[in-house]
């Protein structure tokens, strides 16, 4: 038994039970640190999961600034760049040779120009049924345009002159070949009496097509001397004009729109050779369209009536090279080249009158 200690003091408990008492003790605090160690790896084992997952995630992508949104570029045709102005000379020379110019296409498309390509048009009316052209005109003299185009002297120079002189006379020969030829072949045709299996017929048609050839590269190395002058001559007038550039690209379309056209009037040609002109065309108009500053109402009206002729061409040589240039297509490419030619020249008209 226990004894009991004075009253008042904390009771002490006697032997065994002090032993039961420390055993006690001893059990709970062995499973407190038992618990507390669990806790602790439980602790490292998830700081070092933590610890992996980070290494192994890829970065977090940096903050990038908000992208700005794409801006449409619409380029202008910047103004010409200034230069100084011509002398009163050098205008008065300038403008006599662009007069010339206008003068010399006049004469090219008259009757005198075109009679060639009419013996050609009566060339194919034999090949496709043994029959000629009459076309209810006479024939225009020997030497018309001799007459209607040759430079007057000092106009250019010594050796430009005498080279367009010479294209002149390649040309008058030329066509008067063509006219003798194709007067022997009608009278061919006529006469029932020959009895030749057309042999007679395919030599002088020969002869023709032979003339026309020399006839078509004299014109185009005419044209092509003529129009360079031209556009020099144009470039000293507009020398200080800040749309200068503009007129030299409406100078530049119309010089292909001359060579597209001339090639056609005969020939049928390959749909692919006019993807180059045609490209260049095309981007020409869409940059000539772009001016950079209004000008005088009259002018702009007759230089947008020209690109709008410029792209009536333009769709029309498209459809040519889908259907092959049928006889539809090429009556209204004619027509459509002549309006535009009228067109440019009203502009480069007005231009001038503006400036003077």
């Amino acid at each position: 038994m226990c004894r009991p200690e004075r009253a008042g003091a904390f009771p002490v408990p006697c032997r065994p039970c002090a032993l039961l008492l420390i055993l006690v003790c001893l059990l709970f605090a062995g499973c407190l640190d038992f618990a507390q160690d669990k806790e602790k790896k439980a602790a490292v084992s998830t700081q070092e999961v933590q610890t992996q997952t980070s290494a192994n995630a890829e970065p977090a992508p940096a903050a990038t600034p908000s992208a700005k949104p794409e801006e449409r570029v619409v380029s202008v045709y910047a103004l010409s760049t200034p230069l100084p102005p011509a002398s009163p000379e050098e205008l008065d020379l300038a403008q006599r040779q662009v007069d010339y110019a206008n003068r010399a296409d006049k004469g090219l498309t008259s009757l005198c120009g075109r009679y060639p390509l009419l013996i050609m048009m009566g060339v194919q009316e034999y090949r496709d049924s043994y029959t000629t052209l009459s076309f209810g005109r006479e024939a225009p003299a020997a030497t018309c345009l001799a007459r209607a185009i040759t430079p007057p002297k000092g106009l250019f120079s010594a050796e430009d002159s005498e080279a367009l002189r010479t294209h002149i006379a390649t040309m008058d020969r030329q066509r008067e070949s063509m006219r003798r030829n194709y007067a022997s072949l009608r009278a061919y045709v006529k006469d029932t009496s020959i009895v030749d299996d057309g042999k007679k017929g395919r030599q002088l048609t020969g002869q023709i097509e032979k003339s026309y050839l020399a006839y078509a590269a004299a014109l185009e190395a005419y044209k092509t001397l003529l129009d360079a002058r031209a556009a020099q001559a144009q470039d000293v007038i507009l020398r200080d004009h800040p749309l200068r550039d503009h007129v030299q690209l409406a100078t530049d379309m119309v010089s292909i729109l001359r060579r597209v056209a001339d090639g056609l009037e005969v020939t049928d040609p390959d749909p692919a050779s006019l993807d180059e002109p045609i490209a260049r065309l095309r981007a020409d108009i869409t940059r000539a369209e772009r001016l950079p500053f209004p000008i005088a109402g009259a002018t702009e009206m007759y230089y947008r009536n020209f690109l709008k002729d410029a792209r009536s061409l333009l769709a029309l040589l498209l459809r040519g090279q889908l259907e092959s240039f049928h006889p539809d297509v090429r009556t209204a490419l004619n027509s459509q080249w002549a309006s535009c030619r009228q067109k440019y020249n009203a502009f480069v008209d007005a231009l001038a009158g503006e400036r003077g």
